[in-house]
């Protein structure tokens, strides 16, 4: 099973994520900024889809 003998890094872990770093915490992790800039876009998206749809209403449009 390779849960058991799995070998431990959270001693790596731990040092390379609490070393001083100018980055912030969030970004640090190998897939964090894959994660972050997703959600930032579809973020982003819904927002400017909503003001977009505001916009087109107060205007009268109906399309």
């Amino acid at each position: 099973m390779s849960l058991v003998n799995r070998p431990n890094n959270i001693l790596a872990q731990q040092r390379y994520f609490q070393a001083p770093s100018n980055t912030l915490l969030f970004l640090r992790g190998p897939r964090d900024k894959l994660f972050v800039y997703t959600t930032f876009l579809i973020l982003g998206t819904g927002v400017v889809g909503s003001l977009v749809g505001a916009v087109n209403m107060a205007r009268g449009k109906r399309d």
